[in-house]
């Protein structure tokens, strides 16, 4: 598959021996419903795999719409995902994932978002120093200061 035929937003590669690894909001998830995330992967950045399912939300999962932007991070023996969701009943958040591969599978590493509760966020990166992970994020900017 060429990358002109990957139907995806928010696009995140991470490089990991010699292969890369894309992942992204399914296009036609975007604004409604969403049932998990994909990977491709290249060794050349032009041709790619088929989409490879690497997240597929437990039955019990919070959120089921608006499965935002992925990235995902080694840190020690495991990857991390780092993604954006929202549902009718908590604002959106980033919620932690774990795999031992960057493939799959993605689990809830954390129990719903690690952002704030009562904020809407977005944009959940890690951040490495000393070795001490961080998670930086950016609060909704349509959220007033005074909520």
């Amino acid at each position: 598959m060429k990358l002109c035929d990957i139907h995806i937003r928010d696009p995140f590669i991470l490089a990991e021996n010699g292969k890369y690894y894309l992942y992204g909001t399914r296009g036609a998830e975007t604004w409604g419903d969403s049932h998990g995330f994909d990977v491709y992967v290249s060794h050349d950045l032009v041709d790619f795999s088929d989409p490879i399912e690497c997240f597929t939300p437990p039955a019990d999962f919070w959120s089921n719409r608006n499965f935002w932007a992925p990235e995902v991070h080694k840190y020690g023996e495991n990857y991390y995902m780092l993604a954006f969701f929202i549902s009718d009943t908590r604002k959106r958040g980033t919620q932690i994932l774990v795999a031992e591969s960057p493939l799959c599978p993605f689990l809830p590493h954390s129990d719903g978002p690690v952002t704030p509760d009562l904020w809407n966020c977005l944009d959940g990166t890690l951040y490495i120093e000393d070795g001490e992970p961080y998670m930086i994020y950016c609060r909704e900017w349509k959220q007033p200061e005074e909520e």
